[in-house]
């Protein structure tokens, strides 16, 4: 979508989620991603991505930024922002929140870090999130997200399934990673994401299942093409975008039903349950059927390439940014 360059924005906002970033920084302004040495998850910086509307600021140089919108991510970054800028965000500089997670630690029962600030808007990428946190006095949005559509990849010529995983043995339950190994009693199952070679350890390695580490996007999504149905273990986690971008590949999806997951694939596009018998018998019939996989995929894509395109995405946030910078302090 075209965007004009008399509104253009100065946008600071650090490098957490990926994906989510992919396609934020696709957007008609000018972002500030915070780097420095070590590179750790303060300082980021661009990790190799090729984005070219993003730009590397050292952390001793934001202090001497013209900012005019500051998207936050994580509870710390309120006093890391006014720390590193000399700006308090929602007082001195415009701020919304962003958040990507599920609550934390109680389900039904958690404030949300910035639930007692009417100043900060706070954007919940899933309507399941907004429901389930305790948002305060916060005025919230929800933003689904946009996904850059990597085309109709889908072979499905390897009769297995396809999973990312990210830190599946730190995150165990959470992710559903004690589930790969029961669901490979049925079906061979590769998994890919940060930590998933440490699957392949010896001493908790199941059978059938086999991890293939990180990979850059549009490696990933070449593998996972080839997989013959998309598998989403999740217990309480946010939604994936690595469940829509196999929905945009055209994979057929056996999902565990939690959180978002039930309301982003419909019948057409795959099984959704609690019950691991029937996804197993799910992935099972999948895997046996190549032209069902086929058909169930393709719905799925067309779901997806409705409902989480990357235009609608970039055009929300659009909104925000100018309703906020208009307004500004």
């Amino acid at each position: 979508m075209a965007f004009s360059q008399t509104n253009r924005r100065t946008v600071l906002i650090w490098h957490v989620r990926g994906s989510w970033m992919n396609s934020f920084v696709a957007g008609g302004h000018r972002y500030l991603i915070p780097v420095d040495t070590p590179h750790d998850p303060d300082g980021r910086g661009l990790c190799g991505h090729d984005w070219p509307a993003a730009e590397e600021i050292r952390l001793d140089e934001l202090r001497d930024q013209d900012i005019d919108l500051v998207v936050l991510q994580r509870p710390h970054e309120l006093e890391l922002t006014a720390r590193l800028s000399g700006r308090r965000p929602g007082i001195d500089v415009p701020a919304v929140y962003v958040e990507h997670n599920t609550p934390r630690p109680f389900v039904v029962e958690s404030p949300h870090p910035v639930g007692e600030r009417d100043d900060i808007p706070l954007i919940h990428v899933t309507d399941y999130n907004r429901l389930m946190w305790d948002n305060g006095c916060a005025p919230t949005t929800v933003i689904n997200h946009g996904i850059a559509d990597p085309g109709h990849l889908y072979t499905g010529d390897v009769a297995a399934a396809g999973a990312v995983v990210n830190e599946p043995l730190r995150r165990w339950r959470t992710v559903g990673a004690d589930l790969l190994g029961q669901f490979a009693e049925s079906v061979p199952v590769d998994v890919w994401g940060i930590g998933t070679e440490d699957l392949n350890d010896p001493a908790r390695r199941c059978s059938g299942v086999i991890g293939h580490g990180d990979l850059r996007t549009d490696l990933l999504m070449k593998e996972l093409a080839h997989r013959r149905v998309y598998l989403h273990t999740a217990r309480w986690t946010s939604l994936d975008s690595s469940l829509l971008e196999a929905m945009f590949l055209g994979m057929p999806v056996v999902a565990v039903a939690s959180t978002m997951a039930p309301l982003v694939v419909p019948p057409e596009a795959g099984i959704v349950s609690a019950d691991l018998d029937t996804l197993r018998a799910a992935l099972s019939g999948l895997i046996a059927d190549r032209y069902l996989a086929e058909v169930v995929g393709k719905a799925a894509r067309d779901y997806a390439t409705e409902h989480f395109g990357l235009d609608r995405f970039l055009h929300e946030w659009e909104q925000v940014i100018q309703q906020q910078c208009a307004a500004g302090l």
